[in-house]
Order: C-alpha cells, then sequence, then structure tokens
C-alpha cells in the first residue's frame, strides 16, 4: 500500500477499499461498546463516592449533635441542574442554618439534638447531572439511623447506605435508567429508616430484571 502511494501511475483497487473499511468498521464495532461500557461504569462510580460522601457526612453530623441529619425536600432531591453542581451556601455558619428552597437548592444534611436546643446543616457538594438524598428517623423522634442513596442522570445504577448495617453498600440497576428524569432518588429508595432494621435488602427498586435491592459487598 505503501508503495502504490508513491506511484503517481497507480491508485488502490476497489477490493482493496473495501478490505480496509472492512477492518475500520471491525475495530469500530470492538471499540465503540467498551467506550460505552467504561463510561456507564465512571457514571455509576461518580454515584458511588456520592453515597459515600454521604456517609461521611452524616458521621460527621452525629459527632457534632449525636444524631443523624436528612436532606431537604426543598432541595429537589439535591439534584444539580445542567448548568452546574448544586453547592450550599458556606460562605458563614449562618447561611448554613438557612433552609433550602426553589431560589437556593444548594445542598445540606440537617439535624436536630433530640431535645431540640441545637440544629445543625452541614453542606455536602454534588457533582453535575448527580441526584442524592438522605433519610433519618424523624418519626421516631430520636435520629438514631439514616439510609442514604445516590445515582448519576446518565448512569444505570443507584446505589445505598444504611447505617444500620456495617460495611455494605447496596445497589440496583435498570438499563432503561440513563437520561431519564423522572427517576429520581427517592422513586427507587425504600421507606424511612427504622431502627436497628434492614431497610434496603430485597425492598423493590424498580431495577431490571432484579427488580429488588441487593448487598454489593
Amino acid at each position: 500500500m505503501i508503495q502504490k502511494l508513491r506511484n503517481d501511475k497507480q491508485g488502490f483497487t476497489l477490493i482493496e477499499l473495501m478490505i480496509v473499511i472492512a477492518i475500520i468498521g471491525i475495530l469500530a464495532a470492538i471499540a465503540v461498546p467498551q467506550f460505552m461500557t467504561y463510561r456507564m461504569r465512571s457514571y455509576n462510580t461518580a454515584a458511588k463516592s456520592v453515597v459515600h460522601n454521604l456517609k461521611a457526612d452524616e458521621g460527621n453530623l452525629n459527632s457534632e449533635l449525636g444524631v443523624y441529619g436528612h436532606t431537604e425536600a426543598a432541595s429537589a432531591l439535591l439534584q444539580a441542574a445542567d448548568g452546574g453542581a448544586a453547592v450550599a451556601d458556606t460562605t458563614t455558619d449562618a447561611n448554613l442554618e438557612l433552609a433550602a428552597t426553589t431560589a437556593r437548592p444548594g445542598g445540606r444534611i440537617v439535624g436536630t439534638t433530640n431535645d431540640g436546643t441545637r440544629s445543625l446543616g452541614l453542606a455536602i457538594t454534588l457533582g453535575r447531572q448527580m441526584v442524592a438524598f438522605a433519610t433519618d428517623t424523624n418519626d421516631a423522634n430520636d435520629n438514631s439511623t439514616y439510609n442514604a442513596f445516590a445515582r448519576h442522570f446518565k448512569g444505570d445504577t443507584a446505589y445505598a447506605i444504611d447505617a444500620d448495617v456495617e460495611n455494605v453498600l447496596f445497589s440496583v440497576s435498570n438499563p432503561n435508567w440513563p437520561n431519564n428524569a423522572g427517576i429520581g432518588a427517592t422513586t427507587i429508595a425504600p421507606a424511612a429508616a427504622t431502627p436497628p432494621a434492614d431497610d434496603i435488602t430485597n425492598q423493590g427498586g424498580g431495577g431490571l430484571p432484579t427488580a429488588n435491592w441487593t448487598r454489593v459487598r
């Protein structure tokens, strides 16, 4: 082929061109699916990192107040807009005491001591197109446990952590979730945390073909 390129009087034959095109097609057929797989894995890894960050934030809140906290409904499930990441205004402590609103959708976990004398909000930062939330035991009024959930808008797997189950990560997957704006974290999450039970294992999560949440490790 190199020799032909050097020869001004002779070009490529149709068969040679077809062979080159076929080779390119084979390489593309191998490379594209692998690229898609790696990209999906990166989206899911981002969601896994977020849920672990929520666990760390809950631990920090508990060390300060002796209770766990929850994300606020007004923060639109902490879902970051396409324009950038959702982040609480952390300029001053006073700003962290402000509740999330539609105009101020920044993410924070909020906790209140059982006697109601002290409240604290910890800022959490989400990357673009991430959705996450955490629930505590508000119904029991002791805030002694929590559940945390996260999913990437373009990922096919959601992850969860239950404070009552040590060192266990839960997941549920569905190939129809990527780019589906109607699938938020609460759509696939079990009810509020209930101590000291495992609130997530075998609970419905809308997965496909396995509908329920399962343990990753």
